[in-house]
């Protein structure tokens, strides 16, 4: 829920009820993405006036927010928005601003080895490149474009394992110096490595991510460490994740979200599954 400052809450008990106080954080930066994705579609008027709002309240929160993930997915939101209505300078001129902020820290933070935009990889990586890619749309400067490659390739490097896709396990991560972490491998992350490495080869034709592609969808019918098919046909729904023990067998919505959209894409890009 978004309080009167443009921030919003983020937890909320079973009665309903507020626990939390309003606050910027990632699920600001998603907010923002959202509200730019309903602007940027054929909902009715309504909803995309009330997306409008939430979207303008929050943008100061999401522009200035110190973590990366945030500014990705406020970059993310304000190329829906920008998709479907260019005649706003300033909201270009702030994508532009995001896109800096990113190159930046990919600059400061990139080492032989190190193609990355942190010492740490950890949950919803590829979101970084693909707000480079997205950005690279709107603005056409060959540096984004270069940047989001560099970094999408590099982290492939390191999810690549035996032909399979093998995200980031998110029991340990995987810092500069050490060793990715195995488990436990999460749908979110893979949903993130297919939207973009379908649009890394949408825009430059690069057969190696439509390889990389193929492989991340993969993941979610077996092609996985596990050999575990972690789609639930019997619900059409999407387990948690892969743990070191097996199927993580919750189906929470934010992994039963991510296997439908990367159908849909794959539907869309490629004609198949």
């Amino acid at each position: 829920m978004q309080s009167d400052d443009g921030r919003f809450h983020n937890l909320m008990d079973f009665s309903q009820r507020i626990t939390d106080d309003a606050s910027v954080g990632d699920h600001i930066g998603r907010a923002i993405w959202a509200a730019g994705a309903v602007m940027n579609s054929d909902l009715p008027s309504g909803m995309k006036n009330s997306a409008r709002r939430i979207f303008d309240r929050a943008l100061p929160w999401g522009r200035t927010s110190n973590s990366l993930r945030t500014l990705a997915y406020t970059s993310l939101g304000l190329g829906e928005r920008l998709h479907s209505d260019q005649s706003d300078r300033n909201l270009t001129l702030n994508h532009e601003e995001l896109a800096r902020k990113l190159l930046q820290e990919f600059e400061k933070n990139r080492s032989k080895g190190w193609d990355w935009f942190e010492d740490k990889l950890t949950y919803d990586n590829a979101r970084l490149s693909q707000a480079l890619f997205v950005a690279y749309q709107t603005i056409g400067e060959t540096k984004i474009l270069d940047t989001a490659e560099q970094s999408l390739q590099f982290l492939l490097s390191v999810t690549t394992r035996d032909g399979m896709h093998v995200p980031i396990g998110n029991r340990g991560w995987y810092t500069r110096g050490g060793e990715p972490a195995l488990y436990d491998q999460q749908p979110v992350d893979v949903g993130a490595v297919i939207e973009t490495t379908s649009l890394a080869y949408k825009l430059t034709g690069n057969d190696i991510y439509e390889k990389a592609f193929r492989r991340a969808l993969g993941w979610f019918f077996g092609l996985n460490t596990k050999s575990l098919q972690v789609y639930d046909p019997s619900t059409g729904a999407c387990f948690d994740g892969i743990t070191l023990a097996g199927i993580n067998e919750n189906q929470g919505a934010e992994s039963t979200i991510a296997f439908p959209l990367s159908v849909v894409i794959a539907i869309e890009n490629f004609g198949e599954t």
